[in-house]
């Protein structure tokens, strides 16, 4: 049986684009999401005058419309492995605390790096944010990044999937119980020749867990075109390692001006999705230049 999950774009995209700011006047796109409460929390990528990658914060209400966006970066690069920016945050509540999970950017190496807070502080706008650290074995010439926490403990391991980048560019899952020692690696989720996502794959955001299995968005990049795409799968819920189903075509690609022209041109990409009133709610980068969101109904019942 073939995956199949239906977006609708909204009629107001861009919902976020840049501003006159200068750390932020270039380029706004690739948001991680968390929903708390009844609210949408975004922390986007933002690049300014000095193309240095920051994070800034935008609270939304009713999905699309903006109630609080802060005039200033909430989250920067402060450690050596970053000089060059934090990009493309993914966001997990786990217990009491939010981590946070992105690629720090030194010229050409991306690497997997992690911080966190407590919820409340978060939702209080205080960033009391963890120092930022190295996640993941660090292998000398390897460039990993697209990674992202599962939202909960399986039994009691944190799984993590990313992305590292060697010969192919696929989807691995890791485990750890304390953050540090990872181990059991596996390939979940591969490139497909002569596919829309035959140069490369990567997980957009936390995947989302249904009765079915976990509900996997990812990005695919098609190698003729260089265009990127949005897909889903389904991982077994006790063994994620084991795909379930995938999608035969894509279930979000660039069409609209805004998706075409920008930055990088036909793309849409994904850091985070939430689920409100049993729909699927999307939010993704536009040719790496403004934000979008699209709704679907999601192909199962949430947990």
């Amino acid at each position: 049986m073939e995956l199949e999950l239906k977006l609708v774009r909204s009629k107001k995209n861009p919902i976020l684009s840049p501003t006159k700011r200068g750390w932020e006047n270039k380029l706004v796109f690739n948001p991680g999401v968390l929903q708390l409460g009844n609210k949408t929390h975004l922390l986007y990528r933002a690049h300014g005058e000095d193309g240095i990658a920051r994070l800034g914060y935008a609270r939304l209400r009713n999905i699309e419309e903006v109630e609080e966006r802060l005039p200033y970066p909430v989250f920067s690069p402060g450690e050596w492995f970053e000089p060059d920016g934090v990009e493309d945050a993914r966001l997990v509540a786990i217990e009491d605390r939010i981590f946070m999970l992105y690629a720090s950017k030194d010229k050409d190496m991306a690497r997997v790096c992690e911080s966190h807070i407590s919820i409340s502080d978060f939702i209080d706008t205080m960033w009391t944010w963890s120092r930022h650290r190295l996640v993941l074995p660090i292998m000398v010439g390897i460039h990993n990044r697209n990674a992202t926490y599962f939202p909960r403990r399986l039994e009691g391991r944190l799984a993590i999937l990313h992305r590292p980048i060697t010969m192919a560019q696929n989807i691995w899952l890791s485990f750890s119980y304390d953050r540090i020692h990872w181990y059991d690696h596996k390939e979940v989720l591969k490139s497909r020749p002569g596919c829309w996502d035959d140069a490369k794959v990567g997980v957009a955001g936390p995947p989302i867990e249904l009765e079915e299995g976990w509900l996997l968005i990812y990005h695919g990049v098609e190698a003729k075109t260089w265009t990127y795409r949005l897909g889903c799968a389904l991982l077994d819920r006790n063994h994620p390692e084991v795909m379930l189903e995938r999608c035969e075509g894509p279930i979000l690609e660039p069409v609209e001006d805004y998706e075409l022209s920008g930055s990088v041109p036909n793309a849409v990409f994904s850091c985070g999705a939430v689920v409100v009133e049993n729909k699927l709610v999307l939010y993704y980068g536009a040719a790496d230049k403004v934000i979008g969101v699209a709704v679907g109904d999601l192909p199962g019942k949430v947990v």
